[in-house]
């Protein structure tokens, strides 16, 4: 076995042996002997370059049966949500163009945040042969560069698009809470919060090694060059970003109750606010994933759960945002729920005559057509809609503007005597 060793590692090695009851010929007693096995590990990590001490633990875990491990638990995890959020942003649009109700800066926000998010999953599928989600000894030196190329430009994409969506989320409150002098601060106050840690954060990324390629080139630790923790930019980014979540779930409930919603919008209101807290609950089990890759000696592998946690903050976030779009799906719903609403608040009617139940409008009905035998009524409802934008500027969907409907019954064709006229009742 230390024939094809490296030079330190076989000194190690055989260092190790002697110190333990095995013989150098016996591999079976080498391999399964952890006690020789961390003595030799910690000498070749102290004597040996990175290189060769990937190299020698790819031989030795080869020599003793030792499989890499590789994670490819992300496809199946980005396919999904990578669909859905492609789904909530075209019924976005399609909500749009039925309304007929102009593109404003939160739908291509929005877009530009979803772009952003299906690059995110399309990086980290092309890197997957080179060897994502694998142990990094099990894959060739050319390779890890490739990918810690990648990570590089994931990081970048997953900041901006992140925030992109929040400022989203800001200019859909900006439609409904706008008219509101104090909203109106606040949301301003916020979006420049968000774009200046969004810059500070990207910049911290892209010029945080100097020079910029000792990123994806200084992990073999044999090239001048020197970078800041990104262990330290991963913390200050997860709170942050957890603090931004919190105030921008709080920020409609300052005035959501002050306005006249109607129960569909109540409803949007609630799913939306469960996403919210379902965004921030992903962003705080992140955190527990930080340190086990910025720390890592294996990011290749180790890469595998803050990435999946990452992308899902990212299209869960999308998802959120869209939802208030969502109000042609739950049309039926809504539906059933008023007549359901209706029937339970309705005055029921019984056989037996006036007094026994019947309402007003039949009584007055009764009694007209009981009055003469050559009247004859016809009663239809109309549903009239008015919808009320609010304002020339930001034109919003009817999701979110005031619609007032009025349901009128018209008594139409009132004929006597030879007589025609006509009567009508709201």
């Amino acid at each position: 076995m230390s024939a094809a060793l490296p030079k330190c590692a076989a000194t190690c090695l055989i260092a190790s042996v002697v110190e333990s009851a095995c013989s150098l010929a016996n591999q079976t007693c080498v391999c399964s002997d952890q006690d020789l096995n961390a003595r030799a590990t910690a000498c070749v990590a102290a004597s040996c370059t990175i290189r060769e001490a990937l190299t020698t633990q790819n031989l030795t875990s080869t020599q003793c049966g030792v499989a890499p491990r590789v994670d490819h638990s992300y496809v199946p995890v980005f396919i999904a949500f990578v669909t859905l959020s492609a789904i909530s942003v075209l019924l976005r649009v399609i909500t749009r163009l039925q309304d007929r109700v102009p593109m404003w800066w939160d739908d291509f926000i929005i877009a530009l945040s979803f772009l952003g998010s299906v690059a995110f999953a399309a990086i980290i599928w092309a890197v997957k042969p080179y060897g994502l989600g694998t142990d990094i000894w099990a894959v060739p030196f050319d390779d890890i560069t490739v990918i810690l190329k990648a990570l590089y430009t994931l990081f970048v994409l997953y900041i901006t698009s992140r925030d992109l969506v929040r400022l989203s989320i800001l200019l859909f409150y900006h439609r409904i809470f706008g008219h509101i002098q104090l909203a109106r601060r606040l949301i301003h106050f916020t979006f420049v919060v968000i774009i200046a840690c969004c810059v500070a954060f990207d910049f911290a990324i892209i010029f945080g090694c100097t020079p910029l390629d000792h990123f994806w080139t200084g992990w073999d630790g044999q090239q001048d060059g020197h970078c800041i923790s990104t262990n330290g930019i991963f913390w200050a980014g997860a709170f942050i970003v957890i603090a931004i979540d919190v105030w921008i779930i709080l920020i409609p409930l300052m005035f959501i109750m002050r306005m006249n919603f109607s129960l569909r919008k109540r409803l949007l209101s609630g799913v939306m606010f469960a996403f919210g807290l379902f965004v921030v609950f992903v962003s705080l089990f992140r955190i527990k994933t930080i340190n086990r890759f910025t720390l890592s000696r294996n990011p290749t592998a180790d890469f595998v759960e803050v990435g999946i946690w990452s992308g899902l903050e990212l299209y869960v976030g999308i998802i959120c945002a869209c939802l208030p779009n969502f109000h042609h799906l739950f049309k039926p719903v809504f539906a059933w729920i008023g007549l359901k609403l209706s029937n339970s608040t309705a005055p029921k009617s019984y056989p037996g005559g006036p007094g026994s139940g019947d309402s007003e409008h039949d009584r007055h009905l009764r009694e007209k057509m009981s009055g003469s035998d050559h009247m004859i009524y016809a009663t239809t409802t109309v549903n009239i809609e008015q919808y009320q934008p609010e304002s020339q500027e930001h034109l919003s969907a009817p999701s979110i503007a005031d619609v007032t409907r009025v349901s009128e019954d018209i008594e139409l064709g009132l004929g006597k005597n030879g007589e025609t006229r006509a009567a009508a009742w709201s």
